[in-house]
């Protein structure tokens, strides 16, 4: 169990938590992880809404692999036409389709069709928001600008 100890340093609060997971737990948890997060290569053709035509990458997660949904951040799902791949760590690329796009929060879904994964294997990620908590130790594995799976 972390429990997170608060002191005064320098005049600004700083944290300090207790950590009993390892290294080896981290390394573990990601070997896990790393299959189920894709790279999202997507394209807008033309400009819409608030959103302007062009072509970037961001990070998704399989969050339900029997439906074939991928989590991400609600601007990758564009509000306009877009043309979209996933492509997992093995280097297999699946084309996938927006399937919703939150209106308020930072969340969006994309599609994809589960039997297109040929080699991979991969779990999904479950959401579990009654997990999280403040003063959790986390790690984000993700792309950054097209550079594959830094952590």
């Amino acid at each position: 169990m972390e429990s997170p100890v608060k002191e005064e340093v320098g005049g600004e609060l700083a944290m300090e938590i207790e950590s009993s997971v390892t290294a080896e737990d981290w390394r573990r948890a990601l070997s896990r992880v790393v299959p189920a997060v894709a790279v999202l290569r997507t394209t807008a053709p033309r400009a819409f809404d608030t959103e302007v035509a062009g072509a970037s990458y961001a990070t998704g997660f399989v969050v339900d692999k029997a439906r074939g949904i991928i989590l991400t951040n609600r601007h990758v799902v564009k509000p306009g036409p877009v043309v979209s791949e996933a492509m997992f760590v093995n280097r297999e690329e699946i084309p996938v389709y927006p399937l919703y796009r939150d209106p308020v929060h930072d969340f969006g879904f994309f599609r994809y069709d589960p039997g297109a994964i040929k080699f991979l294997k991969y779990e999904e990620i479950p959401l579990d928001p009654e997990a999280a908590s403040v003063g959790l130790e986390i790690r984000v594995v993700g792309n950054d600008s097209g550079e594959k799976y830094p952590v």
